[in-house]
């Protein structure tokens, strides 16, 4: 049995390294080695290498594990005196399962270390880390060991083992993140049923019940089992997250009744399976995944209900300016709720692995000495007309261009953007790929049209690399900081890694922005989804569906002021009577449509907008005269206009002329809705 573990034992070569050493050398270059981590993570495992090891050096070994004794100094003297009788000068005391004796914490380092024999190296293996007192009290004496996961290569090595198939090996890492004993157990099932390529962990619930017992055995209450499922479900988690992501109080569901969130952020962070870091708190990843699959088996109505509020948290923190690292943080978390996604799951994978590669140190304008690498790498990934294309915009407008940096200085990669309707007429058709893209949107004075006319990585071209996740969090800010958006058109050459993804967020492929031979062109019409519906659109968006097509880019009107003003006119003339407004142009306008969410019907959305607009003028003593025109005529109208004079006591003239001035009040408030102006 004890030769069957050793020959399954893979990795935590330098855990034994350092071990080894201390166990060779003639003198102890320490004396306590505190072994920590969550459960299943293997640290029996490593002791019984470290037994191993010592008998091969000649030193004896006393092993106690906390689970067979009574937690009191008493019991374990008694035990740790029996483990250590009749063995030789120099040995090792093995302590498993600290956790169970950690009240007594105090007393083994006081008492009980200090009365073992010189030459006794003490190697505890818990859950959590030593207590600081064990630093500052025996400094230079105690090393600290924490075990992670396994690496994917040991992982791997250890499937095989286990003759665990090959093509299995990417969901069984995928699910257990190298963690030993989900491993193992994930390894068994699908050895012994062939489940292989099909592993699911949600259609494995004993699985997942040995994982949480060994993860989460004693979870206080019911609030704080729900705290716990959140910090699962999303990357990294603070308080104010933590408080969106509880429910409400009074709904039913488990809350923080008996538990602040402050109380309740302080439990997990205490927990010997999480991380804390400047971002918050981070449940180790085989926990994240075992908790979110057995909520999503157990619970799935609680599990998309919490998945829909860690949405709406980050689409509304992407409304709030922050800096450039905070937003580029808010989308890799948001983008972390969608990771099982057929269409984002690939990519955030390609992506993580770019970033551990990457070496980026910042971004900035354009150095002349920039522009010759930069035309270099767009002829070699695209063609010598886009380089010669690019390069003239950063010599033209170097303002419109960032460029990425690796930490040498030298360029990595850039974006450039185009801001087309403050291009003069002269620099629209210097580029034929700017004049058609230029003309293949309908925009009227005031508003704005944003190119991505150049997007890419000096070494990966527009292939997934570190470079492009910046290049995307850059359209974003864009997108949610430029004000009266008319459009967006992102340009890529490469349609078909790129165009499944942004059909994702809800980019469309806009072809008559398209010059042929040229970049494919996805764009967004903002004047019928406004970037702030946009983000709600996609905090509804379900974690694993497929990307709903986006609405077609001719399916907005776009008005012209004469033409807006018209149809204001005939809108309130049918205010009275909404069938009639059904037929208006103006519900299909920037207007209407950006304040068009959930089950409103359109067509109360504008009522409601004229009736805003006219009970502007109510609030003014002067102006309420043109709104007591606009009430009796279109709000709450008289039989007749001569009937609403007579009731306001003007002469049919004048209660005209207050009339045409209501009338162009509103219009003129609902055109500068409408433009953004």
């Amino acid at each position: 049995m004890v030769s069957a573990r050793h020959n399954r034992f893979v990795g935590r070569q330098p855990e034994l390294s350092r071990l080894r050493d201390a166990l060779e050398a003639e003198s102890l270059p320490f004396h306590v080695a505190f072994v920590h981590g969550p459960g299943g993570i293997g640290k029996t495992a490593l002791l019984d290498e470290v037994a191993r090891l010592a008998e091969s050096c000649g030193v004896s070994v006393a092993r106690v594990d906390a689970r067979d004794t009574d937690p009191t100094p008493a019991a374990v003297s008694s035990v740790v005196a029996g483990a250590l009788a009749e063995i030789g000068e120099r040995c090792v005391l093995l302590l498993d399962t600290y956790e169970r004796i950690a009240a007594l914490d105090g007393w083994v380092r006081r008492s009980l270390v200090p009365s073992l024999p010189a030459a006794t190296l003490v190697v505890i293996a818990g859950r959590e880390r030593p207590a600081p007192e064990w630093r500052s009290g025996w400094a230079g004496e105690v090393v600290e060991i924490p075990l992670r996961n396994l690496s994917p290569a040991e992982a791997v090595t250890y499937l095989a083992s286990r003759d665990v198939p090959a093509e299995a090996h990417d969901r069984v890492l995928a699910f257990t993140h190298g963690h030993p004993l989900a491993l193992t157990l994930v390894a068994e099932r699908v050895r012994q049923e062939g489940a292989a390529v099909a592993f699911d962990p949600t259609d494995a619930p004993d699985l997942l019940a040995d994982l949480l017992a060994r993860f989460a055995s004693s979870v206080p209450s019911a609030s704080h089992r729900a705290a716990l499922e959140g910090a699962a479900l999303v990357r990294s988690l603070t308080v104010p997250l933590l408080g969106a992501l509880l429910p409400p109080s009074g709904d039913g569901a488990p809350t923080a009744g008996d538990a602040s969130d402050d109380a309740l952020f302080a439990w997990l962070r205490g927990l010997g399976f999480a991380e804390s870091d400047a971002r918050g708190v981070r449940l180790h990843d085989i926990v994240r995944e075992t908790v979110e699959a057995d909520l999503r088996w157990r619970d799935p109505d609680r599990h998309a209900a919490l998945h829909a509020q860690a949405r709406h948290y980050y689409a509304r923190r992407l409304r709030v300016p922050v800096s450039d690292g905070d937003r580029r943080q808010t989308l890799a978390d948001y983008l972390h709720l969608y990771r099982r996604h057929p269409v984002v799951e690939p990519l955030l994978t390609r992506l993580h692995a770019a970033w551990e590669e990457a070496d980026l140190s910042g971004s900035g304008s354009p150095r002349a000495s920039d522009i010759d690498a930069i035309h270099a790498a767009i002829a070699r990934h695209q063609s010598r007309t886009e380089a010669d294309a690019v390069a003239g915009w950063l010599v033209r407008q170097p303002q419109a261009a960032e460029i990425f940096r690796r930490r040498d200085g030298s360029p990595a990669g850039l974006v450039l953007t185009l801001d087309l309707s403050a291009l003069t007429s002269d620099e629209r058709t210097a580029d034929p790929v700017v004049s058609t893209a230029w003309k293949g949107t309908r925009v009227r004075e005031g508003e704005r049209v944003l190119l991505f006319r150049s997007w890419l990585d000096v070494e990966a071209g527009q292939n997934v690399s570190a470079v492009q996740s910046l290049v995307f969090e850059r359209t974003v800010e864009r997108y949610l900081t430029t004000p009266a958006l008319a459009a967006s058109i992102l340009l890529t050459s490469e349609p078909d890694l790129w165009g499944p993804v942004f059909s994702f967020v809800g980019l469309q492929r806009w072809t008559s922005a398209e010059v042929e031979g040229g970049p494919a062109a996805f764009g967004k019409d903002w004047r019928a989804t406004p970037p702030t519906a946009w983000l709600d659109a996609l905090a509804t968006q379900a974690p694993s569906a497929p990307a709903e097509p986006g609405p077609a880019m001719d399916s907005l009107v776009v008005l012209s002021e004469e033409a807006f003003g018209e149809a204001v006119r005939e809108a309130l003339k049918a205010y009275a009577r909404p069938h009639r407004l059904a037929e208006s142009p103006l519900l299909a306008s920037r207007l209407v449509r950006e304040r068009v969410a959930g089950a409103a019907e359109p067509v109360l959305v504008l009522r409601d907008l004229l009736t805003a607009a006219a009970e502007q003028l109510d609030a003014g003593s002067r102006e309420r005269r043109f709104y007591r025109a606009l009430d009796l005529t279109y709000l709450r109208p008289a039989p007749t206009q001569a009937v609403a004079a007579e009731r306001l006591d003007l002469p049919f003239s004048t209660f005209r002329r207050h009339l045409r001035r209501g009338v162009d009040h509103v219009t003129d408030v609902l055109w500068r809705l409408e433009t953004g102006s």
